[in-house]
């Protein structure tokens, strides 16, 4: 995709600039002219294209493939405020690192082109903060805006009621657009125009009894998912996403899943859907304020009457309203991970958003009652600090064509898919994955462009770019090496890819990665929040990741993205009646 998205009159901004950079030889900031630059970002190179006069940046735009929601929407901030300030002093969006650095790697490039030291643009003024006027006063304040808060936010606007949403990180969309696979729901309209679905006899109570054989799961929210989750799909129809019914085999719960429903067409369903609820937001016109970290419910007298929040410059805002807490789980809170769950202590988390448990404190603090917070999803192979889940081709993602080596640079286990505990149970709960030229393809191409994946000449140039030693690498990659010579793993007993690692050598380091939170604040049919007697807590309600009872201790596949988007329509709904909407 190309984005040509902002051209300032160089007049107009370097009128409010600060310091600017040294001149060039011919007199001018820049050498006049159009310079073009690339670097990696998450999903590929970032094409930068700048164009300059003799005393400004005047224009940029820019190619990727960087995703919808969260990529585009962050380079478009950064575009919007090096043109405002012609300074490349400007911070990543929150939730899309790896996007800015990418396109910041690139636009320094075409700043040297222009002949101009990017260092020079470098330098912030020494206060950059700006006081804003916020409107704090909705029937509703809904914190979070991924799939639970967007769908609320929406459907409360549509019933007349006025809302405000705090979203933390920079973007739309929160740690939903990382869901793989598909939505689950029942007796959608194109679901009922399929005949295998019809001729199965799947219904809402065919999705009850999937959604049932979960451990925990509470009766009354799983009937009021699967009694409007057919609702929901006709919804995110009518925003046009164009799904399609994808029935598959649950081995886990050893069912047929009838329920599933996939829209691919930006890459992954949750993406999809984001991308088509995004723009309906924005087309509604419904306020939201970035880079806002709510922190505390205000409270009077046991009711919930608003929201204490820090803005991007750190000041106090109070919003008031009923409050909706759609902030998802805690993967980025290392510290809850571990209190609730100690096998888990060492986890890392392939969550982008940062999700780091405010919504479920804030709800404690209230003295609002949980569910199942132990009950935590792994994933077996996650980048640590990039929030990426390994694709399955990949070595050290499901399939066993690489070696596994602690920070000792020792194998540990027979490499491959369920190895998670192994894998925690290693220094820190990090590991390194390394393979030869045979494990490289365009994806790993890009990643090593990244600098997610590194690369040697041989094991000690590898290790060294690693962080492990060099010498016990070498003499691991040997051992296997020669073990393997008959067809067996005697070390492990692997019994797959029995190939020796040589030649140019490939690493990274990965983790078993907390990936989806089953467990957090009890909640009603209603989606409001009870406390520890069973009570709601009046003017507080909850949606999404955030809550627990829905899928007890076990998440079924689809219904993840179900929980959010259908019971955030529930609560925009009950919210906008409750304020005589």
């Amino acid at each position: 995709m190309k984005k040509t998205l902002l051209t300032i009159s160089a007049a107009l901004v370097l009128a409010g600039c600060g310091s600017q950079p040294a001149e060039t030889s011919g007199g001018g900031l820049f050498k006049a002219g159009t310079y073009t630059a690339s670097a990696a970002g998450r999903n590929g190179d970032i094409k930068v294209t700048a164009t300059f006069t003799d005393d400004a940046i005047s224009e940029i735009t820019y190619e990727s493939e960087e995703t919808a929601t969260i990529g585009v929407p962050a380079m478009d901030t950064l575009v919007e405020q090096i043109v405002s300030t012609q300074s490349l002093a400007v911070d990543n969006v929150s939730g899309a690192t790896m996007s800015c650095e990418g396109f910041m790697n690139a636009m320094r490039d075409t700043v040297t082109q222009a002949g101009a030291d990017p260092d020079a643009l470098g330098t912030k003024e020494e206060s950059t903060a700006r006081e804003t006027a916020y409107d704090t006063e909705a029937d509703i304040i809904v914190v979070g805006a991924g799939a639970a808060g967007m769908s609320a936010a929406i459907a409360a606007t549509d019933e007349g009621a006025k809302v405000i949403i705090l979203e933390k990180s920079g973007t739309l969309g929160g740690n939903t657009v990382c869901a793989a696979n598909g939505i689950n729901a029942a007796d959608a309209d194109v679901q009922k125009e399929n005949d295998q679905y019809n001729d199965a006899g799947a219904g809402v109570e065919g999705l009850i009894d999937l959604q049932s054989n979960n451990p925990d799961a509470r009766p009354e929210l799983v009937r009021a998912f699967a009694e409007n989750s057919g609702e929901t799909i006709n919804w995110l129809s009518s925003l046009g996403v164009n799904f399609q019914v994808d029935i598959q085999n649950d081995e886990r719960n050893e069912q047929q899943n009838w329920y599933m429903l996939k829209a691919e067409e930006n890459g992954t369903t949750a993406i999809t859907m984001i991308a088509h609820v995004s723009d309906a937001l924005k087309e509604k016109g419904i306020t939201v304020y970035y880079n806002m970290d709510a922190y505390q419910l205000v409270m009077d007298q046991g009711k919930v009457t608003g929201v204490k929040a820090k803005d991007e410059n750190g000041s106090d805002v109070t919003f008031s309203g009923k409050v909706l807490l759609a902030t998802g789980g805690f993967g980025q809170n290392s510290e809850l991970v571990g209190k609730y769950n100690e096998h888990l202590a060492n986890a890392v988390t392939d969550e982008v958003a940062p999700t780091t448990g405010e919504g479920l404190l804030m709800a404690l603090e209230a003295g609002a009652d949980t569910a199942n917070l132990d009950a935590i999803q792994t994933f077996p192979a996650v980048i640590p600090g990039y929030g990426m889940i390994l694709p399955f081709s990949l070595p050290g993602g499901f399939t066993p064509d690489a070696l596994y080596v602690n920070n000792s640079a020792e194998r540990f286990t027979a490499e491959g898919f369920e190895i998670p505990d192994a894998i925690l149970a290693q220094d820190k709960g990090e590991v390194y994955c390394v393979f030869d030229e045979s494990g490289m393809n365009d994806t790993m191409q890009s990643l090593l462009k990244t600098g997610i994946i590194f690369s040697g000449e041989n094991a000690e140039e590898l290790a060294g770019k690693l962080g492990i030693d060099g010498a016990k690498l070498a003499e691991t990659i040997s051992s296997f090496n020669e073990d393997i010579a008959d067809g067996t793993d005697d070390a492990f007993g692997r019994d797959k890819n029995l190939n020796p690692i040589e030649g140019t050598l490939y690493g990274y380091r990965f983790g078993v990665g907390a990936h989806y939170f089953m467990g957090g604040v009890l909640i009603n049919e209603n989606t409001e929040v009870l406390d520890t007697e069973g009570n709601p807590i009046e003017g507080l309600y909850a949606a999404g990741e955030v809550t627990g009872g829905f899928h007890g201790t076990f998440r079924v596949d689809g219904s993840g993205l179900g929980d959010s988007f259908t019971f955030g329509r529930i609560a925009g709904k009950v919210m906008a009646e409750a304020s005589g909407k």
